[in-house]
């Protein structure tokens, strides 16, 4: 395996990059078989789509406060110590909702 993370070595040993194997791949099998992947794959792609869309902003403290759990006066507490992922977009609080699981899955706002 090379470096590059979108290339393989073929039988040769010669890199290929994965646009040449997923056509080499598809014009090797039939129409059943490509529908028979269709179906194994679509519960990941499903799952992927549904992590993205999951994965937006949360707009305000009142959101932000109910996504972790916890009061808003405690989310501008712990923005104002800056000990809480969330950015200000004006005078509102943002956040990504992966970057505050993340936060919370490393212990949140222990005290220090």
């Amino acid at each position: 395996m090379t470096g590059r993370p979108n290339a393989s070595p073929d039988a040769n040993g010669a890199s290929r990059t994965w646009p040449a194997i997923w056509d080499a791949l598809i014009a090797e099998l039939s129409d059943d078989q490509l529908d028979q992947l269709a179906d194994a794959l679509a519960p990941r792609i499903a799952e992927r789509l549904h992590r993205v869309a999951d994965d937006g902003w949360l707009r305000g403290a009142d959101a932000i406060a109910t996504h972790i759990g916890a009061p808003r006066s405690r989310v501008y507490a712990l923005a104002s110590a800056r000990r809480i992922p969330v950015e200000r977009d004006g005078s509102a609080l943002i956040a990504r909702k992966a970057e505050l699981d993340e936060w919370l899955r490393g212990g949140g706002a222990r005290r220090p």
